[in-house]
């Protein structure tokens, strides 16, 4: 009865003891004392906005989601756009197109509108499946908030200008 209460003690110890808070438990680091090892990739908005194509099929080289429209299959090439295909036959698809959305990791379909995540923008594309052309492109701007470095840093850190927007990061040299 001893060894089971000892046993009770113990374990209520042990648990009271992971709340308690000890000096530099889970402390953030002040980035503002470091410096980032990666500077910022940028385009001019003109640019960035005019980057979405409609492309000649392509292999798919880093495939990501894959979202099904009635008989048309979209496949996601991560942060690069998205592969069109028509399956009309399941056992074998058929390439149709290659949507360019530099840095699309997402979309959503409602009828014929493809709402498409473009790094901070959101872009609203009418396609046509049967005519395979896209008819309308609309756009929200800076819906999503803008990239940040692979070691953490906010964009805001970089003082990027207000035209310009960050597409990646690449090492310092």
């Amino acid at each position: 009865m001893k060894t089971l209460k000892f046993l009770l003690f113990f374990i209520i110890t042990i648990c009271f003891s992971s709340c308690i808070y000890w000096d530099n438990d889970d402390d953030i680091p002040d980035i503002s004392s470091y410096e980032s090892q990666y500077e910022p990739i940028t385009q001019s908005r003109p640019f960035f906005e005019n980057d979405i194509a409609l492309q000649a099929s392509r292999p798919i080289s880093d495939a990501g989601k894959i979202y099904v429209k009635d008989e048309y299959i979209l496949i996601n090439e991560n942060e690069e756009g998205f592969h069109l295909y028509d399956n009309t036959n399941a056992e074998s698809p058929e390439p149709i197109a290659y949507l360019k959305v530099r840095g699309a990791t997402d979309l959503a379909i409602r009828g014929n509108t493809i709402y498409v995540h473009h790094l901070v923008d959101l872009v609203t594309i009418e396609y046509n499946f049967y005519t395979n052309s896209i008819e309308n492109v609309n756009r929200s701007l800076n819906v999503f908030p803008p990239l940040n470095s692979p070691d953490g840093f906010p964009a805001t850190y970089f003082n990027v200008p207000e035209n310009e927007i960050i597409v990646g990061y690449q090492l310092k040299k």
